[in-house]
């Protein structure tokens, strides 16, 4: 055996979660138990989703070296429950700091108070789209159940239900961000999602 390797000589940088560096979510406002509640069932939805999209996909693989086995709702399945995985996670993200931002003007502004104000205009920024999103669910709720998809015969309005709990939910977590402006947000916990 050889010298053993010093960790800083590795070609990968330091892996930093909450598991690794314990401060990585120090500061952080402890959210409510409706908060968590909701954060859990937005998570189970969307494994359950996500086993939909695995399942969907998996069977395409199959059917197309066994042809007798294939089934024409298996890409239909996967599409659909990619939508409404999407959807889903819109509230999770938002709440955990997962979402698309653009930091931009995070690090010249951190610590100021104009940061702090950036932080709520972002929020309601956020409040107002997921009203809007809220709203026009609603709408398509009723007005897609008619509709149905071609090979399972789902009918899209309930695409629209998932679009309205994801509305519903990053406005939730939204506004409960914007009283905690000045405390440092939420980090996720997978290291990998942030690069």
């Amino acid at each position: 055996m050889g010298p053993k390797k010093d960790p800083e000589e590795s070609i990968y940088g330091p892996t930093e979660t909450v598991f690794t560096t314990p401060d990585v979510n120090l500061g952080v406002p402890q959210e409510s138990r409706f908060i968590r509640a909701l954060s859990n069932a937005e998570m189970i939805i969307s494994v359950a989703l996500f086993a939909g999209i695995f399942f969907g996909v998996m069977h395409q693989v199959i059917g197309r070296y066994f042809p007798a086995l294939s089934w024409v709702g298996s890409g239909e399945l996967a599409l659909l429950s990619m939508i409404a995985m999407t959807f889903m996670m819109m509230g999770y993200l938002t709440g955990r700091n997962g979402h698309i931002v653009i930091e931009v003007f995070d690090g010249v502004l951190r610590g100021k108070k104009l940061f702090v104000a950036l932080r709520v205009i972002a929020a309601v920024i956020m409040v107002v789209t997921s009203i809007a999103l809220v709203y026009d669910a609603s709408v398509k709720i009723g007005l897609e159940w008619t509709r149905v998809s071609a090979a399972m015969g789902i009918p899209l309005g309930i695409l629209y239900i998932f679009a309205f709990i994801g509305g519903l939910s990053t406005g939730i977590h939204s506004i409960w961000k914007i009283p905690h402006a000045n405390r440092p947000e939420r980090q996720l916990e997978i290291s990998e999602m942030e690069g």
